[in-house]
């Protein structure tokens, strides 16, 4: 006869053989618990990736639209102003922190939200900056001549 003890107490193992039994089932029960563990830790960690990317996607997508109602250049240009980071969704998929960062980019550069600006700034730049162009001794003599 075996005895252990316990909390003070001494108790009797009568069947040895189906305590170890029943030890090994529940090393079985606990190896397999285990495995199915890590198994739907990794699934849910291939679910969250495939999650993540398509919400940047998503988050791209949205935000190419938005600029193209604002913007009427190409809408990948003003992409890598925009810091996606600060972005997210409200329960509708509208998005959020949006205007204020196109009210930042509107402030830093209006000349390419305005087309006025933009013309404006062309038409000017050929003034701003005359071209010296080299003339000949006629012309020359011709301006002396004619008092230019």
């Amino acid at each position: 006869m075996e005895e252990t003890q316990m909390d003070g107490t001494s108790e009797e193992i009568k069947d040895p053989a189906a305590v170890l039994a029943a030890l090994d089932r529940a090393k079985k029960d606990a190896k397999q618990f285990r495995e199915e563990k890590e198994a739907l830790e990794l699934e849910i960690t291939k679910s969250q990736e495939q999650i993540a990317k398509f919400s940047g996607k998503l988050l791209k997508e949205k935000v190419l639209q938005e600029v193209a109602k604002q913007y009427v250049g190409p809408s990948e240009r003003l992409l890598k102003f925009i810091n996606f980071d600060a972005l997210s969704f409200d329960d509708e998929f509208n998005l959020l922190g949006f205007d204020e960062q196109m009210g930042k980019i509107k402030k830093d550069f209006p000349e390419i939200f305005d087309p006025k600006l933009l013309v404006a700034g062309k038409a000017d730049s050929a003034e701003a900056s005359p071209v010296d162009k080299p003339i000949s001794t006629s012309e020359k003599l011709a301006r002396i001549a004619l008092g230019r």
